[in-house]
């Protein structure tokens, strides 16, 4: 196997765990809540939704970039 044909398995690898990643949270399983009331409800007890929210877009892009750098063979 040629280094440039293992340079494609792992990006190969690296997209479909991203695919998999992204599956994993299925609109049957985690239907789509009412943001207008958890938003009321954070904000009844001093957080907001947007911190919330914000905090749970870092850890998905921290994940998927680790992803990307496993992928680009790159070190974490």
């Amino acid at each position: 196997m040629t280094c440039r044909d293992v340079k494609a398995e792992r990006m190969e690898k690296a997209l479909r765990d991203i695919e998999t990643w992204a599956r994993s949270y299925p609109l049957s399983m985690f239907p789509t809540p009412d943001l207008k009331r958890a938003a009321q409800v954070l904000e009844a007890n001093g957080m907001t939704l947007d911190a919330i929210s914000a905090d749970a877009m870092r850890h998905v892009l921290d994940g998927v970039i680790n992803l990307v750098r496993d992928g680009l063979g790159e070190r974490r």
